[in-house]
């Protein structure tokens, strides 16, 4: 896809927030779900970013992807670490802990 209709926007996903979130921002919210998604995604080596509505996910080699909403990171991310990313693994919350 060009970076035109890449930039253009996608339907809404329920992760997205809308209606009900507690007086933030749709642009707050982002930066809120970006800062809590990478405190999983940088024990892989991950980074996710807000941008233009959007997020960007870079991996270790520099490679990134565009990612609409946060339905769509978790099979990217785990593409990106060539393994299976499981928020709730109880060694990944224990390093989270300890972090």
């Amino acid at each position: 896809m060009c970076g035109l209709c890449g930039a253009l926007g996608a339907a809404d996903h329920w992760s997205s927030g809308g209606k009900g979130v507690a007086s933030m921002t749709p642009a707050a919210e982002r930066y809120r779900q970006a800062s809590a998604v990478n405190a999983v995604l940088t024990h892989f080596g991950l980074r996710l970013k807000v941008w233009n509505d959007r997020y960007v996910l870079t991996g270790r080699t520099g490679k990134s992807a565009v990612v609409d909403h946060l339905g769509q990171l978790w099979p990217l991310a785990e593409a990106f670490a060539g393994e299976v990313i499981d928020p709730l693994d109880p060694t990944l919350l224990s390093k989270m802990r300890e972090a």
